[in-house]
């Protein structure tokens, strides 16, 4: 029986502690990000780096993540997957998902009411050479 409890405490051991590790996810230190393949870039593409992000939490910005799942990108199918160049109002739209004003999960809500980060076109699109 002592075996059996020891046994029993050691596995709920590993479950607590060792298993969420597997899970924990480690974000790229530079990102690029683009225009989503079969739509026309206006703007050049925004250098992005989690790491000067690191105190935002990351359901902030995904959203949809679970918290455990490998995170898939905003443009992927189902979520900010409109190319549509008009589409700047509906929630599928990929520009919207950057540029809402008025949403805290977009850069630029975010920015404008935390009153810190870039909020002018060219501060995160350098200009095309």
């Amino acid at each position: 029986m002592k075996k059996w409890l020891i046994g029993f405490l050691g596995a709920l051991c590993v479950s607590a502690f060792c298993l969420p590790a597997l899970y924990a996810v480690d974000a790229p230190a530079d990102l690029v990000i683009k225009a989503p393949e079969g739509m026309a870039a206006t703007q050049a593409p925004v250098n992005f780096s989690h790491k000067g992000h690191a105190a935002t939490d990351c359901k902030v910005c995904h959203h949809k993540w679970d918290g455990k799942a490998a995170i898939v990108k905003c443009a992927s199918a189902g979520c900010h997957d409109s190319t549509d160049p008009k589409d700047k109002t509906s929630d599928k739209s990929f520009y919207r998902a950057y540029h809402d004003m008025k949403s805290q999960k977009s850069c630029l809500g975010c920015h404008k009411t935390q009153q810190k980060g870039p909020t002018k076109c060219t501060d995160c699109h350098p200009k095309k050479s």
